[in-house]
């Protein structure tokens, strides 16, 4: 399962500044980050974000996120110099923590 973060053509370039090439291209020229994700995970993910969907039959993603998560996701990433998978475990740790 992964997570797709899409990438506006600023975003894409300050993370090649920062030295952080985690961008993939797809759809000509289009770039995403994509996010390995485990069973746990996208059941965490789920029990905060009963709206996603699970697309196990096309993309094999998790999709309707908030784009404020994904957001936070980015800013962990550019702010601590983190990988993806990384930047993704703290931000659902962060908010499990503010739920409790």
């Amino acid at each position: 399962m992964k997570i797709f973060i899409w990438l506006n053509e600023e975003m894409s370039k300050k993370l090649e500044e920062l030295g952080l090439n985690y961008a993939k291209e797809v759809l000509g020229g289009m770039r995403r980050i994509e996010i390995d994700v485990e069973e746990d995970i996208v059941n965490e993910i789920v029990k905060l974000f009963p709206n996603v969907k699970i697309d196990k039959s096309t993309t094999n993603s998790i999709e309707l996120l908030p784009k404020s998560f994904k957001s936070e996701i980015l800013k962990t990433i550019i702010e601590r110099k983190i990988e993806p998978k990384k930047a993704l475990l703290e931000v659902l740790n962060t908010l499990k923590h503010r739920r409790i």
